[in-house]
């Protein structure tokens, strides 16, 4: 976001009680960006004794994981959970009880997580791509924020699941060679509500093709102030990232930020590409 909605002056940033906020510049314009963090629903569903886990068209095909979505206006936690899993899965929520509250930093989300027992037959929406029954003895969490929802219902009926990272034995942090930290330092050179593209990346830093910069992106760490988001595809179109909620999150952010994108779900890279350079 680069201007402000109610007038169209710039936005400045400024210190508020530690917290980086954007204002408006104008001195007749009271308006601030609080930027507070989205609330999200994320389910863990039993069904036939079994933890139901599906896949998103967003993701790649390997990547299951549990039924989430955003809660609508005027609707309770509990009521969104159970429309989530009635649109998704098709299911009736015969059971829902709380697990815990998870903060989703990267994403700037706050995860509210259910455990749902459901009865019916599964119908998947135009969303999802495939679903599978794991054993509640087969299951494993990832150390993600949706892996800690599934991790902590499980250990609640007396399960423990093996975890397994997304990132490998040792962090991103720690593990990111010479060209990921060249690629990182450049991605941190664009500007807010300004994009730049895999193979523009990669024809700054050297050495690499757009892939490798995907690849890069796609394996920070959650609270990485590398940012990831502002790297699309040379179509001017978002590209799904492993191990994410999916493309729809990315959107959001680049909407925050004053991305405008088309009904198509294209940005005009004449407008919005980022003119840096790696001098």
């Amino acid at each position: 976001m680069k201007y402000c909605p109610l007038c169209r002056c710039d936005l400045i940033e400024i210190s508020d009680e530690g917290f980086a906020r954007l204002v408006c510049s104008s001195d007749e314009c009271e308006f601030i960006h609080w930027n507070n963090p989205t609330p999200v629903v994320a389910a863990v569903v039993e069904h036939n004794d079994d933890i139901i886990l599906a896949n998103n068209f967003a993701w790649p095909e390997h990547v299951f994981s549990v039924i989430t979505g955003f809660l609508e206006k005027g609707e309770s936690p509990e009521d969104g959970t159970v429309r989530e899993v009635d649109e998704e899965l098709g299911l009736k929520s015969d059971h829902i009880e709380a697990i815990n509250v998870y903060p989703f930093f990267r994403m700037n989300q706050l995860i509210l997580g259910y455990y749902v027992r459901a009865s019916g037959t599964v119908k998947l929406n135009d969303e999802l791509r495939s679903y599978k029954h794991v054993k509640k003895e087969d299951v494993f969490t990832s150390d993600s924020a949706t892996g800690f929802i599934l991790r902590d219902a499980l250990l609640s009926q007396g399960y423990k699941p093996k975890e397994v990272s997304f990132f490998g034995s040792a962090s991103k942090k720690n593990n990111r060679g010479e060209l990921y930290q060249r690629i990182d330092a450049m991605v941190l050179r664009i500007s807010s509500g300004q994009l730049a593209t895999y193979g523009q990346i990669a024809k700054l830093v050297g050495g690499c093709g757009a892939r490798q910069v995907g690849y890069a992106m796609s394996t920070l760490d959650d609270e990485s102030e590398v940012p990831w988001h502002r790297v699309i595809n040379s179509q001017g179109r978002i590209s799904a990232r492993d191990g994410t909620e999916g493309h729809t999150l990315q959107r959001i952010i680049l909407e925050e930020e004053g991305v405008v994108f088309s009904k198509k779900g294209k940005v005009n890279l004449e407008i919005f590409r980022w003119q840096g350079s790696n001098k």
